[in-house]
């Protein structure tokens, strides 16, 4: 299917936009400067900064790495709600909290469900294993009672591009460790194969807003040196799971350089008979979700999203 019309504006504003900002190629930009101009755009994205039904706190969490900042999404009801640990994307390289801002705001009020929206440290100052250290520590934290009055009993860990591939990370951590509190596992536009090899890294890879000589650059940042791109935390597509692995919400895009590392690791889940659910929405490109506002019609994939972990939530299944 080709792009969606208004994926084809979007990009064509996008474009229109960085010419008249001076905005340098992204391969030509170091990482600093890629954060820099990943601010200054984020207005472009007519985001939902606010939902008066949800109590939004900035809070720390100490880690091996030092203090990382969180931010934790009350929706306001008495119910005991679960809890849903998300971490934003930018290639292990950019990205923030603010980034993941309207995304929490709306899992916590649409669910609804308590959100703590978490930081790492990024690469190149803090190539791998930084970031899956930080994530396993404030997990860890959260599940011992750091944040009074989340529940901890019924939990998910979900996680944009790079911060899927990061949720996937933590989850093996724990599993091998014998202990992982995750419940479910929330993965939107994942990167889960940093060996850019599969068909759709050259296929979607130039013209579709994620390009894949960024992919590269970010691979080659967040790997450092002791490190192979096939490994399992960094390539969890590439590997098989354990039976423990938690059940698993999928959603894709069609025209994304990595759409072949959610099917590839849809049929890893298959395999090892781990119940999922998982959407490729048709048109879209690699994180379509975060840019709803330009987007409107992709509010039908995020909705069933949000509609499968509603079900998890309150029955602990879905339909697919």
């Amino acid at each position: 299917m080709p792009l969606h019309p208004e994926v084809r504006d979007l990009i064509r504003m996008l474009g229109d936009w960085q010419k008249e900002h001076g905005v340098p190629a992204r391969s030509l930009q170091n990482f600093p400067e890629q954060r820099h101009w990943g601010r200054v755009q984020y207005p472009l994205k007519k985001a939902v900064e606010e939902r008066p039904e949800v109590e939004v706190e900035r809070s720390t969490i100490k880690t091996r790495g030092g203090e990382r900042p969180i931010r934790v999404y009350r929706p306001h009801t008495h119910r005991d709600l679960p809890t849903i640990i998300f971490v934003h994307g930018g290639g292990y390289a950019v990205g923030g909290l603010d980034d993941v801002h309207h995304e929490a705001l709306r899992l916590a009020a649409s669910v609804p469900t308590n959100v703590v929206s978490i930081s790492y440290r990024l690469a190149p100052e803090n190539p791998w294993p930084a970031g899956v250290d930080d994530g396993q520590d404030i997990v860890s934290a959260i599940v011992s009672g750091a944040i009074p009055g989340i529940q901890t009993t019924r939990m998910a860990l979900g996680g944009i591009s790079a911060g899927a591939g990061l949720v996937a990370a933590v989850t093996r951590r724990f599993i091998e460790l014998g202990n992982s509190p995750i419940d479910l596992l929330i993965m939107l536009s994942p990167w889960l194969d940093m060996t850019q090899s599969l068909p759709s890294a050259s296929i979607f890879g130039q013209g579709n807003f994620l390009e894949k000589s960024s992919l590269d650059l970010f691979a080659e940042a967040y790997r450092g040196r002791d490190i192979a791109l096939d490994h399992p935390e960094l390539s969890p597509a590439r590997h098989s799971l354990p039976n423990a692995w938690p059940a698993t919400i999928i959603l894709s895009a069609e025209c994304d350089p990595l759409a072949d590392d959610a099917a590839l690791f849809a049929r890893r889940l298959a395999e090892a008979d781990i119940p999922h659910a998982w959407r490729v929405a048709r048109g879209m490109i690699h994180a379509f979700h975060a840019w709803v506002g330009q987007i409107p019609s992709s509010s039908i994939d995020i909705e069933w999203m949000d509609s499968r972990i509603r079900e998890w939530c309150s029955s602990r299944s879905f339909r697919v």
